[in-house]
């Protein structure tokens, strides 16, 4: 009995370590992906970097009479919002190659003890629907160096109506909600800053056939508008057609996109995206999936985007003349899609964005 109880222990202890070795394994294998992608992440700021400064990007600013080599920065990120959590490590990222000393805490870590271990010339808090705890923000008010929030894509300005009185900048998604709060500002300055798409999110990549489709609609189907108009005309007859809206049972078989559906994946999944343009947010998404696109005439240009890197109409017979022309030249639509995605990756990053925070706040 007691041969067959030490071989069942053995037996025991042998599967166990052989649970341990390939758990090990896998976390090896997650680990080694999570390095490189890091590292490559590293050297695709780094090459942004060069390109900026290749391009004399400085040139085409008002230069700002701070050195941001000098700057040491108090950087205040949420805990739990993972939404979040990767453009918080993309605008720390950023900061780091742009100013001598970032310190990254989370809000509930104490900003007070941070402030007494070194000198900081900026404290930046990354928004979301997390608070700040109250020791937290008494010790932001007495501190001298300059202070400003960046929202997130999903935060109003009302949540963080609390903290303009003491904040000397306010950088906002959308400019209709800075109008909306005024009289809360006092002397915070406000600007709109839209924050980019995610880029470990919205990149191009494959996807399987059941999210592929030729076009891909966003707008509701309202009477007689260019969208509608364009839908009715026949040049969608036999193709595989998404539509984002309201109002489009009607007027073909279409296939509604649901809420709960990824974005990024039927974005990549279309051959050919229509929006009326209402979205700047979209436009970005899109063009970051490496997608074509055509956009309507009800775009927002207030974001800092030059939209002559991407394609509008502002008629029918124009949206019309377009798709077709897009639709039977492949390589002219992938080379317009090419040039968007660069655009973005080069133009609207997380690197320029922060950069554009810094020459707000110190210009």
């Amino acid at each position: 009995m007691q041969v067959k109880s030490i071989k069942k222990n053995r037996s025991v202890h042998d599967a166990n370590q052989l649970f341990l070795r390939q758990m090990h394994a896998v976390l090896n294998r997650k680990l080694k992906s999570m390095r490189k992608h890091m590292a490559v992440q590293q050297l695709d700021l780094k090459q942004q970097w060069l390109k900026m400064m290749q391009e004399e990007h400085a040139s085409n600013r008002v230069k700002s009479k701070v050195i941001y080599k000098e700057l040491n920065v108090l950087l205040i990120t949420p805990c739990n919002d993972r939404e979040m959590s990767s453009h918080c490590v993309l605008i720390e990222q950023s900061l780091k190659h742009l100013v001598r000393h970032v310190n990254e805490i989370k809000y509930i870590e104490s900003v007070s003890a941070s402030l007494s271990a070194m000198e900081v010339d900026l404290i930046l808090i990354v928004g979301s629907d997390e608070s700040l705890p109250n020791e937290n923000i008494t010790a932001l008010k007495a501190s001298t160096a300059k202070k400003a929030i960046w929202l997130s894509p999903n935060q109003n300005v009302n949540q963080s109506d609390e903290m303009l009185p003491w904040l000397d900048h306010l950088f906002v998604q959308h400019s209709w909600s800075i109008s909306d709060h005024q009289h809360h500002m006092g002397s915070t300055g406000s600007h709109e800053l839209l924050m980019p798409p995610d880029p470990h999110i919205f990149c191009p990549q494959a996807v399987p056939p059941e999210y592929e489709s030729d076009v891909y609609i966003i707008g509701d189907a309202e009477l007689d508008n260019i969208q509608t108009t364009f839908a009715k005309s026949g040049l969608l007859n036999n193709k595989i057609v998404r539509v984002d809206g309201k109002g489009w049972a009607k007027l073909g078989d279409f296939y509604p996109v649901r809420r709960h559906e990824a974005r990024q994946i039927l974005f990549n999944g279309s051959k050919l995206v229509i929006h009326s343009g209402e979205s700047i947010k979209n436009v970005m998404e899109i063009a970051a999936c490496g997608t074509f696109q055509l956009i309507g005439p009800s775009v927002n240009q207030s974001n800092g985007i030059d939209l002559s890197n991407f394609q509008q109409y502002n008629s029918c017979e124009e949206l019309t003349q377009k798709f077709e022309h897009y639709w039977q030249s492949v390589d002219a639509r992938r080379l317009a899609a090419s040039q968007a995605l660069a655009y973005m990756k080069y133009n609207q990053s997380h690197l320029q964005k922060t950069l554009r925070l810094l020459d707000i706040i110190f210009t």
